[in-house]
Formats: C-alpha cells, structure tokens, sequence
C-alpha cells in the first residue's frame, strides 16, 4: 500500500489521478485566456463559486487537506468512500507532508 492509498483509507476517500466518471472533487489547475494558471478545487466544476474553488495561488496542504476531510464527510453514501481526482498528487499532496499528516493522525489515535 502507498502512502496515497494509506492517506484515502484514513480520510475515507478514493484518491486517484485518473479521472473517469465524475469525482466528487476535483482538484489541479486551469489556465486562464491570457496564459495565467489558476488552483482549482471543485467540488462541481460546472458550477465554480469564485470565491470558495478558485484559487490564484497554489493551496496550502492543510486548505487541500480540509477540503478533502469536508467531501468526504458530505459526499459518503452508504459507506462508499468520496472520490477525490487530483490533477498531480505530489504538487498538492507532498510525499513528505502526507507522512506527517499520518504519523500525526496515528498519535491522535493512540493517544
């Protein structure tokens, strides 16, 4: 099992890049007509709110994170795990913060 794979067991989640269907969030980035390069992160990308999914900045693994823990809570039926696609796991879900996040999460646990 990757660290990915650890990652969507502990949140709930179906983590994947290949995008098929229609996921219940979307997360990478779109490029604007004169060449800028935005974050997304969509929970409908038909349907953007400009002030809550756009993003002119790269999110912070803790925004990218939250919103995943937020899908997965409002997005689970019948136990069935929340599909979250991501355009490029390492540029939004850093191998190195992924551990941490688990690690942390394993001491809340046994704690």
């Amino acid at each position: 099992m990757d660290i990915y794979e650890k990652l969507g067991e502990a949140l709930n989640v179906n983590l994947t890049d290949d995008y098929r269907g229609t996921p219940n969030l979307e997360i990478g980035t779109w490029n604007t007509a004169d060449g800028y390069e935005l974050h997304v992160m969509s929970n409908d990308p038909r349907q953007l709110d400009w002030e809550y999914d756009v993003y002119y900045y790269e999110p912070s693994f803790e925004d990218v994170i939250d919103r995943i823990k937020e899908t997965a809570d409002n997005e689970s039926y019948d136990g069935d795990p929340a599909v979250i696609w991501i355009a490029d796991f390492e540029q939004y879900l850093p191998e190195g913060e992924v551990q941490d996040y688990l690690e942390e999460l394993n001491d809340k646990n046994n704690d």
